[in-house]
């Protein structure tokens, strides 16, 4: 944790030096406002809630509906972009990016007293807020026209929550699972920028790339509330862990789930380790440039 607490200062700093050093010695200045599409990969989340569904099929008589996985949402950011040069420049930016899923999976079972249904509605949500610095050499393919090279490191503030609603006909169970946690991460981004003059000092531009980071050791709040014919049940805790294990009843499951530092134990659970959240993938993007 420390190690990793170091690598999130050196990386303040040295963004916080090429920024003023890009700023200082400023030929031109650009201003990009963007929106698009990002997509990432998930990693453990996903694969958790693959084999959630898995084991749910292979356990229950029927299953409708399908657990939704972290694969893409809208996102928008700005970037000041300084010019060293013909084919020089430098940018700073910052953004935000939300991906989210609300999916519904139903089940119905043959228990010791009978079959029961169960329900759960199932809202996961990642919010990022990535800073990065961008390196341009650019490139004249016309009187207006341009295409730009870029890459840089990227800092990301990623924050991750899901709330679930449980019910069953068995034991007219009511069940909510609420979690939320943040964490930083560090990591890399390179592509290109095509830009094409629509009037004095304006430019449409449109850019792909691709960003590399993961985000690990989730650290944050959880709670339960459940209430049953059996009773009720109530449990909270400010330091729970984001983990990913494998359940082996019969078969092997990669599960996905909320624990303490301990994380989850008992028999027939196997692999456990912090989950981590992969925040790699393409980002298409699309919106103004002013220069000035």
């Amino acid at each position: 944790m420390k190690a990793r607490n170091g690598m999130t200062k050196i990386g303040r700093i040295v963004l916080s030096v090429l920024a003023a050093a890009a700023l200082s010695s400023a030929q031109e200045i650009s201003f990009k406002l963007m929106g698009g599409l990002t997509l990432v990969q998930g990693d453990d989340y996903n694969r958790g809630a693959d084999g959630a569904l898995r084991l749910l099929r292979d356990s229950s008589s029927s299953v409708t509906g399908d657990f939704g996985r972290f694969r893409s949402g809208m996102n928008f950011q700005g970037e000041i972009i300084t010019h060293w040069g013909r084919r020089i420049a430098v940018g700073l930016g910052g953004g935000m990016y939300e991906i989210g899923s609300e999916s519904r999976v139903t089940s119905r079972t043959a228990g010791v007293d009978g079959p029961f249904t169960a329900d759960t509605l199932l809202k996961p949500k990642l919010s990022v807020l990535p800073f990065y610095l961008n390196l341009y050499y650019k490139i004249r393919l016309g009187p207006r026209v341009g295409l730009d090279v870029f890459a840089g490191p990227v800092f990301e503030v990623a924050q991750f929550s899901s709330n679930r609603q449980t019910t069953s006909s068995l034991n007219a169970l009511v069940e909510s699972e609420t979690y939320r946690a943040s964490q930083i991460a560090l990591g890399a981004q390179a592509g290109i920028s095509l830009n094409v003059g629509i009037g004095r000092g304006m430019a449409f531009v449109a850019d792909g790339f691709f960003r590399s980071a993961k985000a690990a050791n989730f650290l944050g709040n959880w709670a339960l509330n459940s209430s049953s014919s059996t009773g009720t049940v109530t449990k909270s805790s400010a330091e729970s862990y984001f983990w990913t294990y494998e359940s082996t009843p019969g078969d092997h499951y990669p599960l996905a789930g909320f624990f303490d530092a301990a994380g989850p134990t008992g028999e027939g659970i196997s692999g456990a380790r912090k989950a981590e959240i992969n925040l790699s993938g393409l980002t298409l993007t699309a919106g103004l440039k002013l220069n000035f």
